[in-house]
């Protein structure tokens, strides 16, 4: 994304989040910046979703805090590692060398409220039938 977004989440003094077993946990304090969508065909393949809802933390105040440890790393592409849960598969976060923040999946915070995207990246590799919308879904859905 070109520009910055705002950041969301200010207010509240630590947010958790992890994966599907809960062996992969985490816990920051601090804004979530940069609340985006992302569509490239990294995280699409890396999550088997068409798009990925992510946020900016500091890398400084966030901890890994699950019984499972740091996550087990992927390195994606030159200059970008993607964790995941070594159990359940689970991926949380993304990591480019010598950043100062990491890149959260906001579906895995508790609250997947705290934060909503406000723009979209690599827009261009969207499926074209992906259509965003708040409709109620038919079903009861998977679980």
């Amino acid at each position: 994304m070109s520009e910055a977004a705002p950041s969301s989440a200010a207010g509240h003094d630590a947010i958790e989040g992890g994966c599907l077993c809960g062996r992969l946990r985490f816990r920051f304090s601090g804004p979530i910046d940069n609340p985006h969508y992302c569509s490239c065909r990294m995280c699409q393949t890396s999550t088997g979703a068409p798009i990925v809802a992510w946020g900016d933390v500091k890398l400084d105040g966030f901890a890994w805090t699950g019984p499972g440890g740091e996550p087990a790393w992927f390195r994606s592409s030159k200059r970008t590692r993607r964790g995941h849960c070594a159990s359940c598969g689970g991926g949380a976060v993304c990591l480019d060398d010598g950043a100062d923040f990491i890149c959260i999946s906001l579906a895995s915070l508790d609250d997947p409220n705290l934060s909503t995207p406000i723009g979209q990246s690599f827009a261009a590799s969207s499926p074209k039938w992906l259509k965003l919308s708040r409709t109620k879904p038919k079903g009861a859905g998977h679980g």
